[in-house]
């Protein structure tokens, strides 16, 4: 256990640090009304929908300290705390909520990252960035909208990446929606079993007859 955890954890890092030279080298070119991908807080998203709520904060964190690293205008730690908590309520949803299927991988990733990006600029603002806020309402809402239309097109490619990583079951339409068999069929097959017990009873009545 302690191996495949080591190497779970490997892929994940190499997936990570994949993100970020992605994020920092052509990422910037990809504009849409001056917007770029953020492809980090795409990969927290991926990982709380994958893995749950607690590898969905550990991944988020991690995938946010390596973007501040990058950023100058906000104070270090903001984006990792923004993922923190995308990737564990996503993994909460996910876990509790939703059967998770790889087809509401794109839905769940817009949402994820739209919240992502409202959360950073927020919790920013709490913290004194008030120039994060101050292009207004309509700004956010664009950049929420943008960042979430790059999130479902990229959403099915990082989401079988980020289970290939974590080690999570395959997730495809039709095993996704599999699961266990149901408490009630199997107690009712139970049932049905004749205990040790009844057969000694009737063996017992049997010989008296």
């Amino acid at each position: 256990m302690g191996g495949s955890w080591a190497r779970n954890a490997l892929k994940v890092l190499a997936l990570l640090v994949v993100g970020i030279l992605a994020q920092t080298t052509f990422a910037n070119d990809l504009r849409v009304h001056n917007v770029a991908p953020d492809f980090m807080m795409l990969l927290a998203v991926s990982a709380g929908f994958t893995g749950g709520p607690d590898q969905g904060a550990v991944v988020g964190f991690t995938a946010g300290l390596m973007s501040d690293l990058f950023l100058q205008s906000t104070p270090f730690g903001l984006s990792a705390l923004a993922g923190c908590l995308v990737g564990f309520g996503v993994g909460w949803v996910s876990a509790s909520l939703l059967r998770p299927r790889l087809l509401f991988a794109p839905a769940v990733a817009a949402v994820g990252t739209a919240v992502g990006v409202v959360l950073f600029v927020v919790i920013g603002y709490v913290v004194g960035q008030a120039q994060l806020v101050a292009p207004g309402e309509g700004w956010l809402a664009g950049v929420a909208v943008i960042e979430a239309c790059y999130s479902v097109v990229l959403a099915l490619p990082v989401t079988a990446l980020m289970a290939w990583a974590l080690g999570a079951p395959n997730r495809s339409p039709t095993s996704m929606g599999q699961g266990p068999p149901s408490a009630v069929a199997d107690l009712a097959g139970h049932r049905h079993q004749p205990t040790t017990r009844s057969r000694r009873r009737r063996r017992a009545r049997a010989g008296v007859r």
